[in-house]
């Protein structure tokens, strides 16, 4: 009777416990278990610095945040981005720091951002407004702190691609001796409407448009101000596999809206590696158009190459060279060579006739001085041709005739 009982319990237990694991099942598999939530990767992200919020916003189009600051933030530390990328959309206003932004705004990651109504004024338009001290700048070239300031700054991992906004800083003040620029970019930057410099006063005479300090730069379209120079190229020792390899480059396109460089001392300044290609661009207000005195940070044996029309890099020419007070092109450095074909330069000068145009092509030497072309007499090796691009051979179209028997 008692092992009666005991078998019967035990079969009662064996029971519950297979029960427990069938249950245990349907809630593990089944539909009663608890999902795990899937979180949406980021593909965009929304800011108004007028209507936005840091604290409630979410980055949705709904909620968006007010600071670009925050957006970049949110991108930086997310962990579920979208495969196919993220942009920012900058709604219209003034993005300052009484607003929240902690500048310079830095980007680490590939983006796109966005901005509104370019081309209708600061007032109507997408203002990145304000700067703050660079120190991955300091830190790369070893320069002392507090020497140098930006609004925006690309680090070297970076691909990001930026439309119709203004970038500068309308309350700027410098200390010292400090240097400033509104965009450094130090990775892969492709910029289509935007104006750069814009809003800093006459005062501040070490600011700058651009400093590509290693990176890559594509602008079509863009304008860019400044006082000591509007483009400013060198190489950097960012942590590549072949740092040395190659040098940074520059390349100016002119699509639909205005492409111009204005600055008061150089509209392109580089340090001798740089690779530049400019087509139908507006060189204006400097002292020269382009020179090489940038000192060198890091010995760059490769010379860049300079394409203003007719170069290695086949650019179509088209710009115009005119007004620099004291010469288009400057050349002091030695092996530098410098192909300027269909392009427009100041009449009457070093055999430009009276339109500004070269009727044949003309090579300038070293020792060769005036407003258009100057090169150093120890710049051994150096050349700057001028002139008409070369017409091409027409192709022979072969006979369809048919050919007697």
């Amino acid at each position: 009777m008692q092992s009666r009982w005991f078998a019967r319990l035990f079969f009662l237990a064996v029971a519950t416990v297979a029960a427990a694991g069938v249950l245990g099942a349907c809630t593990r598999w089944g539909q009663p278990g608890p999902v795990t939530p899937t979180i949406e990767p980021i593909s965009s992200i929304y800011v108004d610095p007028n209507t936005g919020s840091d604290s409630t916003g979410n980055g949705s189009i709904q909620k968006p945040y007010k600071t670009m600051t925050k957006a970049v933030d949110t991108l930086a530390s997310s962990k579920a981005l979208s495969p196919g990328g993220v942009t920012i959309y900058l709604s219209s206003g003034d993005y300052n720091a009484a607003k929240g932004e902690k500048f310079p705004i830095v980007i680490p990651t590939s983006v796109t951002i966005d901005g509104t109504s370019y081309g209708r004024g600061l007032r109507n338009g997408t203002f990145i407004d304000g700067s703050g001290e660079d120190t991955l700048y300091e830190h790369i070239v070893n320069a002392p702190a507090r020497s140098a300031y930006a609004t925006l700054e690309i680090e070297n991992a970076a691909g990001v691609t930026l439309n119709d906004v203004y970038v500068g800083d309308a309350k700027l003040s410098l200390p010292g001796s400090a240097t400033y620029v509104s965009l450094d970019n130090m990775g892969t930057l492709s910029v289509t409407f935007a104006t750069f410099g814009v809003a800093v006063a006459p005062a501040a005479s070490n600011a700058g448009g651009i400093l590509d300090a290693g990176g890559t730069l594509t602008c079509n379209s863009c304008v860019v101000h400044g006082n000591a120079f509007g483009i400013g190229a060198l190489s950097v020792p960012v942590a590549t596999a072949s740092p040395y390899a190659t040098g940074p480059s520059i390349t100016l396109n002119h699509a639909n809206g205005d492409s111009s460089i204005a600055a008061k001392g150089v509209d392109i300044l580089t340090d001798g590696s740089v690779s530049v290609t400019a087509n139908q661009e507006v060189f204006e207000r400097s002292r020269y158009a382009y020179e090489d005195t940038i000192a060198p940070i890091v010995p760059v044996p490769i010379r860049g190459a300079i394409d203003f029309g007719g170069g290695v890099a086949q650019s179509s020419g088209g710009n115009v060279f005119i007004g620099a007070r004291n010469t288009e092109i400057s050349v002091t450095r030695r092996n530098v060579t410098i192909s300027a074909l269909d392009d427009t330069w100041n009449p009457g000068q070093q055999r430009a006739n009276r339109n500004g145009r070269y009727r044949r092509t003309i090579t300038f030497d070293p020792g060769a001085s005036g407003k258009n072309v100057t090169i150093a007499h120890d710049a051994s090796g150096s050349a700057v041709t001028v002139g008409p691009a070369p017409v091409p051979t027409p192709s022979i179209t072969p006979s369809t005739s048919p050919t007697p028997t």
